[in-house]
């Protein structure tokens, strides 16, 4: 009798044993990286995200305006919008090497077309975060990943085969080199690409002085994050 409640006692509890996380785990599934965070963005729409692609690299990514608004070193601070009522906007870090001004600047068809966009939501793969939209009914997902130095940003688009040629807008910085692949520049900053294909555009600072940017290629089952 003693011993089979002793069985008994021992199986209640080893859910409990098992089930706890140890600190060393937590502290691991706070370390993974990407980490997206929807939330209140400086110069951004009211949906806009903060993608941090390691603890000293992250960006604003603003479906709104359709791109990339920032990117920069460090991490952003988002205590503020926690504090108030009425949330204030997260804090970027002052090391801003790259930021986007224009509002929807990939265009499908000519670069003078209507632009609708509807995001479509986001997920991760292993060291990249995906995100996925419409472009006048078109699916187009964008990539975003850290390069494997730790110092620069990789975006690749890819492109709808039934769209049209694409034309994207390069705006001119003055703190990072943006290199382009996957198409052709018309004119000063105008690139066009080929229906169905995609565009490559690696961001880096200009202080950060590499031969070329190797970027690593993992698979993993993706993980997925959508919104209506």
């Amino acid at each position: 009798m003693r011993l089979l409640l002793a069985i008994a006692c021992l199986l209640i509890a080893m859910p409990l044993i098992q089930g706890e996380p140890s600190e060393n785990s937590k502290q691991r599934a706070e370390e993974r990286y990407p980490q997206v965070f929807r939330t209140f963005m400086p110069e951004a729409g009211p949906s806009a995200f903060a993608v941090q692609l390691s603890p000293n690299l992250g960006l604003c990514y603003d479906p709104l305006r359709g791109g990339v608004n920032q990117i920069w070193r460090g991490r952003v601070d988002l205590t503020p919008t926690n504090l108030a009522k009425i949330n204030q906007v997260a804090m970027v870090p002052e090391a801003v090497f790259y930021e986007e001004r224009l509002v929807q600047p990939l265009h499908l068809g000519a670069i003078d077309a209507p632009v609708e966009r509807r995001f479509k939501g986001y997920r991760y793969e292993k060291d990249v975060v995906i995100f996925e939209y419409t472009i006048n009914g078109h699916l187009i997902s964008e990539s975003l990943r850290m390069t494997s130095d730790g110092s620069s940003v990789e975006r690749i688009f890819r492109l709808p085969k039934d769209g049209g040629e694409a034309f994207l807008p390069v705006e001119p910085q003055s703190k990072s080199k943006v290199s382009i692949e996957g198409g052709s520049e018309q004119s000063s900053g105008l690139w066009t690409f080929p229906a169905g294909g995609e565009i490559r555009m690696f961001i880096r600072p200009r202080d950060v002085i590499i031969s070329h940017l190797p970027v690593k290629r993992r698979t993993s089952s993706p993980l997925a994050h959508s919104c209506s």
